[in-house]
């Protein structure tokens, strides 16, 4: 008989820095679709369901589309909208009928009210709903915080291996392996966690640069024989929960001891090279300063409040900081009621009002805004680089505002990709033409927008999802955690 393997996906990064809540309206505004649309809606993409239920065929395995749940990164999940994602899983999984493993793709960063670990409570009840000994395979974001409850529920669980993050598909892809490995091999397959309780900056978590490059390179050497995977989770470092750290994961055939001794070691080579996480971003003006005209465009990396992370995108000093910079800009804000006026000044039409600080006022003042607006619309962006490739992101409605100063501003109900050049090019905006490009992102960026851009400067600003860890409170997280209590610990 045909092996039916299920596979589903519901995915979002929790920022628990972020005031602003997310609620089921963040995963039905990008796209949630069930059973056979969630297979065809997705089919192409760079994505894990994408790459699981295209392996799945390849080998003649029938793939069971189960849901697709996918929403921007953002604020603690509504207790509702866990449980609605939660029957969406169960339901959908029971009506499909009799299935002989599960592969289930998450973030691994998920948070709601009242449940710390959402990722583990949602395996838990997809392990619950099938039969005993339905292997269930998960996958997970290389920023995950993975604990021992999402290891103890699951047969098996591997990441990403690329950050920026290109991999999404070949991972699903190597979830399905798994999942056929423990249908056809008889195995006894396992993972084993090893954590430090340690952070370390975004945007030196890339895998091209040390030491991230260094313990990659450890773990693709350990990776042979009984040692079927090795998934480094640096974690994203917004999220204050308990067991919060850097993990690493080894999956295994039949070897636990082995395995258990490879965590151990590179998490405390991790642990060894702390330091050398270090980032020094530049403040604002001076990395204004710094910028000369022509030559193609510089990137401003404005980490400290990326959608991407969590954050609301709705910060505007570097906005404000660039509109007296005469420099050929192009800038992102989230500002709802500033859409509408533009709105109602229509293209071509002036407008004068204030963007920012609307979502998150803690950290920037509303900047005033004047000019022409050039173009609207309510279309998505379908991204077009290395990362999620083919996945459509909706902005909202959305305006564009040439401010007669040399930046235009592109203004959105929801946060815009700009990790991709398609966040602007879908507006109409070339980022090539322009001198300074705003990205609201880590280091995403890097695979966006490779061979763009002359160089890129880290701001140092505060924000939910910045680098500066001082800037944040910790309530939940364990204690000692480095960096915030020294590295001697």
């Amino acid at each position: 008989m045909t092996l039916r393997v299920a596979v589903a996906s519901i995915i979002q990064e929790t920022n628990t820095f972020s005031p602003q809540p997310s609620a089921m309206d963040d995963f039905t505004s990008q796209g949630l679709w069930v059973g056979a649309a969630a297979a065809g809606r997705s089919e192409g993409t760079n994505t894990e369901i994408a790459g699981a239920l295209a392996r799945l065929a390849e080998e003649g395995v029938e793939g069971v589309a189960i849901v697709r749940a996918w929403a921007m990164s953002g604020g603690v999940l509504e207790e509702a909208a866990l449980r609605h994602l939660r029957a969406l899983l169960v339901d959908n999984l029971v009506a499909a009928g009799p299935v002989d493993a599960l592969v289930l793709c998450l973030h691994g960063a998920l948070t709601a009210a009242g449940e710390f670990d959402a990722d583990a409570h949602l395996v838990e009840a997809a392990r619950a709903a099938l039969p005993p000994g339905v292997p269930v395979v998960v996958t997970h974001d290389l920023h995950a915080n993975v604990t021992a409850r999402v290891v103890a529920a699951a047969d098996a669980l591997i990441g990403f291996h690329t950050y920026p993050h290109v991999d999404q598909g070949d991972t699903g892809r190597r979830g399905a392996d798994l999942a056929l490995r423990l249908l056809r091999g008889g195995e006894r397959i396992g993972t084993v966690l090893a954590k430090r309780p340690m952070l370390v900056p975004a945007e030196s978590m890339a895998i091209a640069d040390q030491p991230m490059r260094r313990l990659r390179a450890l773990a693709d050497a350990a990776t042979a024989g009984p040692i079927l995977d090795v998934s480094l989770f640096p974690v994203q470092p917004w999220l204050d929960v308990p067991e919060l750290g850097f993990g690493v994961t080894v999956t295994h055939a039949g070897a636990p001891a082995a395995a258990a001794a490879l965590a151990d070691r590179l998490v405390g080579e991790a642990w060894a090279v702390r330091a050398e996480f270090a980032v020094d971003p530049v403040p604002v003006p001076d990395a204004i300063a710094g910028i000369e005209p022509g030559g193609g465009p510089v990137l401003l990396v404005q980490s400290a409040d990326s959608p991407t992370s969590g954050a609301t995108a709705d910060s505007a000093t570097v906005v404000a900081a660039l509109l007296a910079s005469r420099l050929r800009s192009l800038a992102t804000v989230v500002d709802a009621p500033a859409v509408a006026a533009c709105f109602a000044s229509g293209a071509g039409g002036r407008v004068v009002t204030s963007v920012g600080a609307t979502l998150d006022p803690r950290w920037s003042a509303s900047a005033r805004l004047s000019g022409v607006v050039t173009r609207t619309g309510d279309s998505p962006v379908v991204l077009t680089g290395d990362s999620m490739t083919g996945q459509p992101i909706a902005m909202g409605r959305w305006a564009t505002v040439d401010t007669g100063t040399g930046l235009t501003v592109l203004v959105t109900e929801r946060p815009a990709p700009t990790f991709d050049p398609a966040g602007y090019r879908h507006v109409g905006l070339e980022p090539a033409d322009a001198d300074v490009v705003v990205v609201r992102s880590a280091t995403m960026y890097r695979a966006g927008f490779r061979g763009l851009y002359r160089r890129a400067v880290l701001l140092d600003l505060p924000g939910a999802s910045t680098p500066r860890f001082d800037y944040l409170t910790f309530a939940h997280a364990p204690r000692p955690l480095y960096p915030l209590d020294g590295g001697d610990t």
